[in-house]
Protein backbone atom coordinates (compact mmCIF):
# COMPACT_ATOMS: atom_id res chain seq x y z
CA UNK A 1 0.00 0.00 0.00
CA UNK A 2 1.42 3.01 -1.12
CA UNK A 3 0.18 5.99 1.12
CA UNK A 4 0.28 9.94 0.30
CA UNK A 5 0.50 12.37 3.18
CA UNK A 6 -0.55 16.21 2.31
CA UNK A 7 -0.40 19.08 5.07
CA UNK A 8 1.67 21.54 5.11
CA UNK A 9 3.07 21.65 8.61
CA UNK A 10 6.01 20.00 8.70
CA UNK A 11 5.12 18.16 12.20
CA UNK A 12 1.48 16.51 10.94
CA UNK A 13 3.57 15.28 8.10
CA UNK A 14 5.93 14.11 10.23
CA UNK A 15 3.24 12.74 12.72
CA UNK A 16 0.92 11.16 10.07
CA UNK A 17 4.07 9.85 8.16
CA UNK A 18 5.21 7.91 11.29
CA UNK A 19 1.41 6.50 12.22
CA UNK A 20 1.66 4.98 8.48
CA UNK A 21 4.98 3.37 8.92
CA UNK A 22 3.58 1.55 11.90
CA UNK A 23 1.51 -0.64 9.80
CA UNK A 24 2.91 -3.82 8.07
CA UNK A 25 3.07 -3.67 3.96
CA UNK A 26 3.08 0.18 3.83
CA UNK A 27 5.34 3.01 1.78
CA UNK A 28 4.39 6.44 2.75
CA UNK A 29 5.65 9.96 1.15
CA UNK A 30 4.80 12.92 2.47
CA UNK A 31 4.42 16.37 0.37
CA UNK A 32 3.58 19.89 1.78
CA UNK A 33 0.94 21.18 -0.25
CA UNK A 34 -2.00 20.23 -2.57
CA UNK A 35 -0.30 21.41 -5.91
CA UNK A 36 2.73 19.14 -4.84
CA UNK A 37 0.14 16.00 -4.12
CA UNK A 38 -1.41 16.34 -7.38
CA UNK A 39 2.19 16.14 -9.17
CA UNK A 40 2.79 13.39 -7.35
CA UNK A 41 -0.32 11.18 -8.15
CA UNK A 42 0.17 12.28 -12.05
CA UNK A 43 3.54 10.99 -11.98
CA UNK A 44 2.82 7.72 -9.05
CA UNK A 45 0.46 5.53 -8.23
CA UNK A 46 -0.65 5.71 -4.75
CA UNK A 47 -3.34 3.57 -2.87
CA UNK A 48 -4.81 6.18 -0.16
CA UNK A 49 -4.36 10.23 0.33
CA UNK A 50 -4.22 11.47 3.76
CA UNK A 51 -5.68 14.90 2.65
CA UNK A 52 -5.21 17.85 5.40
CA UNK A 53 -8.47 19.86 5.60
CA UNK A 54 -7.10 23.30 5.93
CA UNK A 55 -3.88 24.17 3.53
CA UNK A 56 -2.46 27.58 1.90
CA UNK A 57 -3.07 28.04 -1.51
CA UNK A 58 -5.18 25.15 -2.24
CA UNK A 59 -7.47 23.83 0.61
CA UNK A 60 -8.39 19.62 1.33
CA UNK A 61 -11.74 19.87 -0.16
CA UNK A 62 -10.11 21.95 -3.57
CA UNK A 63 -7.33 19.26 -3.87
CA UNK A 64 -10.42 16.23 -3.08
CA UNK A 65 -11.93 17.24 -6.29
CA UNK A 66 -8.98 17.60 -8.35
CA UNK A 67 -8.12 13.35 -7.24
CA UNK A 68 -11.81 12.48 -7.81
CA UNK A 69 -11.82 13.93 -11.27
CA UNK A 70 -8.49 12.68 -12.37
CA UNK A 71 -7.68 9.69 -9.69
CA UNK A 72 -11.12 8.41 -9.27
CA UNK A 73 -9.57 5.17 -7.83
CA UNK A 74 -7.26 6.37 -5.53
CA UNK A 75 -9.23 6.56 -1.63
CA UNK A 76 -8.53 9.86 0.45
CA UNK A 77 -9.52 10.37 3.40
CA UNK A 78 -9.79 13.44 4.96
CA UNK A 79 -7.71 14.58 8.58
CA UNK A 80 -9.32 17.11 10.08
CA UNK A 81 -9.84 19.26 13.55
CA UNK A 82 -12.45 18.46 15.48
CA UNK A 83 -14.10 22.37 15.39
CA UNK A 84 -17.33 22.92 14.58
CA UNK A 85 -16.36 25.15 11.31
CA UNK A 86 -13.68 21.69 10.54
CA UNK A 87 -16.37 19.24 10.92
CA UNK A 88 -18.79 21.23 8.69
CA UNK A 89 -16.16 20.97 5.79
CA UNK A 90 -15.15 17.28 6.58
CA UNK A 91 -18.64 16.55 5.85
CA UNK A 92 -18.96 18.28 2.75
CA UNK A 93 -16.23 16.41 1.99
CA UNK A 94 -17.13 13.13 2.74
CA UNK A 95 -20.37 13.90 0.51
CA UNK A 96 -17.97 15.21 -2.12
CA UNK A 97 -16.56 11.44 -2.07
CA UNK A 98 -13.50 11.19 0.37
CA UNK A 99 -13.37 7.82 1.52
CA UNK A 100 -13.85 8.66 5.22
CA UNK A 101 -12.20 11.35 7.91
CA UNK A 102 -9.51 11.18 10.60
CA UNK A 103 -9.45 13.56 13.37
CA UNK A 104 -5.90 15.33 14.21
CA UNK A 105 -4.95 14.43 17.96
CA UNK A 106 -6.54 16.90 20.65
CA UNK A 107 -3.64 19.16 21.91
CA UNK A 108 -4.42 18.85 25.36
CA UNK A 109 -4.17 14.90 25.40
CA UNK A 110 -1.32 14.36 22.29
CA UNK A 111 -0.15 11.32 23.42
CA UNK A 112 -3.67 9.09 23.99
CA UNK A 113 -4.64 10.92 20.83
CA UNK A 114 -1.51 10.11 19.04
CA UNK A 115 -2.67 6.28 19.74
CA UNK A 116 -5.99 6.60 18.63
CA UNK A 117 -4.78 8.10 15.45
CA UNK A 118 -2.40 5.29 14.65
CA UNK A 119 -5.35 3.28 14.89
CA UNK A 120 -7.69 5.29 12.73
CA UNK A 121 -5.08 4.99 10.03
CA UNK A 122 -4.64 1.39 10.34
CA UNK A 123 -8.34 1.36 9.91
CA UNK A 124 -7.92 3.54 7.07
CA UNK A 125 -5.44 1.45 5.01
CA UNK A 126 -7.72 -1.93 5.90
CA UNK A 127 -10.40 0.24 4.18
CA UNK A 128 -8.55 1.17 1.19
CA UNK A 129 -6.99 -2.30 0.97
CA UNK A 130 -10.55 -3.45 0.74
CA UNK A 131 -11.80 -0.34 -1.81
CA UNK A 132 -8.73 -1.72 -3.82
CA UNK A 133 -9.36 -5.44 -3.80
CA UNK A 134 -13.25 -4.74 -5.05
CA UNK A 135 -12.50 -2.48 -7.17
CA UNK A 136 -10.29 -5.32 -9.13
CA UNK A 137 -13.15 -7.49 -8.50
CA UNK A 138 -15.28 -5.48 -10.54
CA UNK A 139 -13.37 -5.05 -13.33
CA UNK A 140 -13.12 -8.55 -13.57
CA UNK A 141 -17.30 -8.82 -13.95
CA UNK A 142 -16.78 -10.79 -10.59
CA UNK A 143 -17.66 -8.56 -7.93
CA UNK A 144 -18.72 -11.32 -5.51
CA UNK A 145 -15.64 -12.73 -5.37
CA UNK A 146 -13.84 -10.95 -3.06
CA UNK A 147 -17.04 -9.58 -0.51
CA UNK A 148 -18.68 -12.98 0.44
CA UNK A 149 -16.85 -16.04 0.59
CA UNK A 150 -18.34 -17.30 4.07
CA UNK A 151 -21.99 -19.70 3.78
CA UNK A 152 -25.16 -18.23 5.27
CA UNK A 153 -25.98 -20.26 8.66
CA UNK A 154 -27.12 -23.94 8.43
CA UNK A 155 -30.92 -22.74 9.35
CA UNK A 156 -31.64 -18.77 8.18
CA UNK A 157 -34.33 -17.37 9.07
CA UNK A 158 -37.94 -17.46 6.85
CA UNK A 159 -37.94 -14.66 4.16
CA UNK A 160 -40.88 -12.68 4.08
CA UNK A 161 -43.22 -12.60 0.87
CA UNK A 162 -43.71 -8.48 1.39
CA UNK A 163 -43.11 -6.16 4.07
CA UNK A 164 -45.17 -5.58 7.11
CA UNK A 165 -48.77 -3.85 6.50
CA UNK A 166 -48.01 -2.12 9.95
CA UNK A 167 -44.83 -0.39 10.65
CA UNK A 168 -43.94 1.96 13.50
CA UNK A 169 -40.43 3.02 12.82
CA UNK A 170 -37.99 3.55 10.17
CA UNK A 171 -34.23 2.31 11.00
CA UNK A 172 -30.61 2.79 9.31
CA UNK A 173 -27.36 2.19 10.35
CA UNK A 174 -24.53 3.07 8.18
CA UNK A 175 -20.56 3.47 8.68
CA UNK A 176 -18.10 4.13 6.13
CA UNK A 177 -19.12 6.21 3.39
CA UNK A 178 -22.05 6.84 5.31
CA UNK A 179 -22.47 10.94 4.53
CA UNK A 180 -22.04 10.90 1.00
CA UNK A 181 -25.28 7.77 1.01
CA UNK A 182 -27.18 9.46 3.55
CA UNK A 183 -26.65 13.14 1.08
CA UNK A 184 -28.27 10.94 -1.47
CA UNK A 185 -30.70 8.62 0.78
CA UNK A 186 -32.40 11.36 2.85
CA UNK A 187 -33.14 14.23 0.57
CA UNK A 188 -35.24 11.61 -1.43
CA UNK A 189 -37.52 10.17 1.34
CA UNK A 190 -40.97 11.85 1.17
CA UNK A 191 -42.08 14.55 3.93
CA UNK A 192 -45.22 12.54 4.54
CA UNK A 193 -43.27 9.51 5.68
CA UNK A 194 -46.43 8.12 8.12
CA UNK A 195 -43.06 7.26 11.11
CA UNK A 196 -39.97 8.51 12.64
CA UNK A 197 -36.78 7.88 11.10
CA UNK A 198 -34.18 6.65 13.75
CA UNK A 199 -30.10 6.59 12.41
CA UNK A 200 -26.68 5.49 13.65
CA UNK A 201 -23.84 6.83 11.58
CA UNK A 202 -20.45 6.30 13.43
CA UNK A 203 -18.79 9.30 14.10
CA UNK A 204 -17.67 10.80 16.89
CA UNK A 205 -18.79 14.26 18.94
CA UNK A 206 -19.07 17.26 16.79
CA UNK A 207 -19.12 16.02 13.59
CA UNK A 208 -22.88 14.54 13.86
CA UNK A 209 -24.31 17.83 14.45
CA UNK A 210 -22.50 19.16 11.44
CA UNK A 211 -23.97 15.49 9.40
CA UNK A 212 -27.30 16.77 10.48
CA UNK A 213 -27.33 20.24 10.10
CA UNK A 214 -26.27 19.56 6.62
CA UNK A 215 -28.77 16.96 5.86
CA UNK A 216 -31.35 18.91 7.22
CA UNK A 217 -31.21 21.85 4.47
CA UNK A 218 -31.49 19.42 2.09
CA UNK A 219 -34.14 17.35 3.43
CA UNK A 220 -38.11 17.26 3.27
CA UNK A 221 -37.85 15.52 6.96
CA UNK A 222 -36.61 17.36 9.75
CA UNK A 223 -32.79 15.91 10.47
CA UNK A 224 -31.36 16.91 13.77
CA UNK A 225 -29.18 15.37 16.09
CA UNK A 226 -31.45 12.79 19.11
CA UNK A 227 -31.56 14.41 22.89
CA UNK A 228 -32.74 12.29 25.24
CA UNK A 229 -36.23 11.88 26.84
CA UNK A 230 -37.48 12.83 23.21
CA UNK A 231 -40.74 11.77 21.70
CA UNK A 232 -40.08 11.11 18.16
CA UNK A 233 -42.77 11.70 15.88
CA UNK A 234 -43.11 11.44 11.72
CA UNK A 235 -41.21 13.40 9.98
CA UNK A 236 -38.21 13.28 12.45
CA UNK A 237 -35.11 11.99 11.54
CA UNK A 238 -32.54 11.80 14.48
CA UNK A 239 -29.31 11.00 14.36
CA UNK A 240 -27.35 8.92 17.21
CA UNK A 241 -24.48 11.96 18.45
CA UNK A 242 -21.44 11.20 18.63
CA UNK A 243 -19.98 9.53 21.39
CA UNK A 244 -23.78 8.31 23.04
CA UNK A 245 -25.69 5.44 22.20
CA UNK A 246 -29.35 5.90 21.03
CA UNK A 247 -32.10 3.87 22.11
CA UNK A 248 -35.60 3.96 22.04
CA UNK A 249 -38.00 2.65 24.69
CA UNK A 250 -41.57 3.17 25.97
CA UNK A 251 -42.15 5.52 28.66
CA UNK A 252 -44.53 4.95 31.30
CA UNK A 253 -47.53 6.22 28.64
CA UNK A 254 -46.69 3.53 26.44
CA UNK A 255 -45.22 6.01 24.01
CA UNK A 256 -42.26 5.60 22.41
CA UNK A 257 -39.18 7.87 23.51
CA UNK A 258 -35.26 8.35 23.34
CA UNK A 259 -32.57 7.56 25.62
CA UNK A 260 -28.98 8.36 25.32
CA UNK A 261 -26.52 6.13 26.58
CA UNK A 262 -22.49 6.00 27.42
CA UNK A 263 -22.60 2.69 28.13
CA UNK A 264 -19.42 1.02 27.12
CA UNK A 265 -19.17 0.61 22.93
CA UNK A 266 -20.48 -2.51 20.78
CA UNK A 267 -19.15 -3.69 17.76
CA UNK A 268 -15.75 -1.02 19.13
CA UNK A 269 -18.63 1.75 18.23
CA UNK A 270 -20.61 4.39 20.47
CA UNK A 271 -23.10 4.71 18.94
CA UNK A 272 -23.61 1.28 17.88
CA UNK A 273 -26.14 0.30 15.51
CA UNK A 274 -26.90 -2.78 17.54
CA UNK A 275 -27.82 -1.06 20.75
CA UNK A 276 -30.71 1.13 18.75
CA UNK A 277 -31.98 -2.02 16.34
CA UNK A 278 -31.74 -4.25 19.66
CA UNK A 279 -33.76 -1.52 22.23
CA UNK A 280 -36.10 -1.25 19.13
CA UNK A 281 -36.66 -4.69 19.24
CA UNK A 282 -37.57 -4.53 22.84
CA UNK A 283 -40.79 -1.94 22.35
CA UNK A 284 -43.09 -4.56 21.04
CA UNK A 285 -43.04 -2.64 17.65
CA UNK A 286 -46.48 -3.65 15.17
CA UNK A 287 -43.35 -3.74 12.64
CA UNK A 288 -40.58 -1.68 11.59
CA UNK A 289 -38.13 -1.35 8.33
CA UNK A 290 -34.78 -1.55 9.00
CA UNK A 291 -32.06 -0.21 6.12
CA UNK A 292 -28.04 -1.12 6.34
CA UNK A 293 -26.16 1.21 4.76
CA UNK A 294 -22.27 1.02 3.83
CA UNK A 295 -19.73 0.44 6.26
CA UNK A 296 -16.78 -1.66 7.59
CA UNK A 297 -17.33 -3.92 10.40
CA UNK A 298 -20.68 -6.00 11.16
CA UNK A 299 -22.40 -3.43 13.61
CA UNK A 300 -26.16 -3.99 12.88
CA UNK A 301 -26.68 -7.72 11.67
CA UNK A 302 -27.32 -8.56 15.45
CA UNK A 303 -29.42 -6.26 15.45
CA UNK A 304 -31.76 -6.90 12.66
CA UNK A 305 -31.49 -10.65 14.17
CA UNK A 306 -33.19 -9.70 17.40
CA UNK A 307 -35.83 -7.22 15.38
CA UNK A 308 -36.33 -10.13 13.50
CA UNK A 309 -37.15 -12.21 16.06
CA UNK A 310 -39.40 -9.52 17.79
CA UNK A 311 -41.81 -8.29 15.14
CA UNK A 312 -42.13 -7.80 11.69
CA UNK A 313 -39.34 -6.77 9.81
CA UNK A 314 -38.12 -5.53 6.58
CA UNK A 315 -35.05 -5.67 5.67
CA UNK A 316 -33.08 -3.74 2.81
CA UNK A 317 -29.13 -4.23 2.44
CA UNK A 318 -27.66 -1.78 0.10
CA UNK A 319 -25.94 -3.55 -2.62
CA UNK A 320 -22.00 -4.30 -3.07
CA UNK A 321 -21.39 -1.99 -6.59
CA UNK A 322 -22.82 1.29 -4.43
CA UNK A 323 -21.04 0.80 -1.40
CA UNK A 324 -17.90 2.58 -0.17
CA UNK A 325 -17.17 -0.54 1.90
CA UNK A 326 -19.55 -3.78 1.98
CA UNK A 327 -19.18 -4.90 5.29
CA UNK A 328 -22.04 -3.87 7.55
CA UNK A 329 -24.43 -4.87 4.27
CA UNK A 330 -22.08 -8.26 3.54
CA UNK A 331 -22.83 -8.98 7.47
CA UNK A 332 -26.49 -9.41 7.15
CA UNK A 333 -26.83 -10.95 3.39
CA UNK A 334 -24.19 -13.82 4.90
CA UNK A 335 -26.67 -14.55 7.80
CA UNK A 336 -29.86 -14.63 5.44
CA UNK A 337 -31.57 -11.40 7.31
CA UNK A 338 -32.21 -9.21 4.38
CA UNK A 339 -35.26 -9.24 2.48
CA UNK A 340 -33.93 -6.99 -0.39
CA UNK A 341 -30.42 -5.89 -1.77
CA UNK A 342 -30.62 -2.76 -3.60
CA UNK A 343 -28.18 -0.31 -5.45
CA UNK A 344 -28.51 2.99 -3.00
CA UNK A 345 -29.96 4.92 -5.70
CA UNK A 346 -33.11 2.80 -5.40
CA UNK A 347 -33.42 2.59 -1.93
CA UNK A 348 -35.35 5.70 -1.16
CA UNK A 349 -38.12 4.95 -3.76
CA UNK A 350 -38.23 1.48 -2.29
CA UNK A 351 -38.80 3.29 1.40
CA UNK A 352 -41.41 5.67 0.11
CA UNK A 353 -43.15 2.64 -1.74
CA UNK A 354 -43.57 0.74 1.68
CA UNK A 355 -44.71 3.43 3.65
CA UNK A 356 -47.09 4.64 0.66
CA UNK A 357 -45.72 7.77 0.18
Amino acid sequence: MRVLVVDDSALYRKILSEAVSCVSGTEVVAVSSGELALKRLNSETFDLVLLDIFMNEMNGPEVLEKIRRSHSQVSVVMVSGATGRDAAITIGCLANGAMDFIPKPASGSFEAGLEVLKSDIRKAITMARIHGLTALAESAKNPTQVAISAPPLNQPPMKRLQPPPFLDLLLIGVSTGGPRALADLIPLLSAKLPVPVLLVQHMPPVFTKSLAEQLDKSAGLSVKEAEDGYLPIPGDVLIAPGGFHLEVVRNDSGKLQTRLSSAPPVQSCRPSVDVLFQSAAACKLRGAVAVILTGMGCDGADGVASLKNSCPVWCIAQNQATCSVFGMPQAVVLRNLDDEILPLNEIAHRINKIFRV
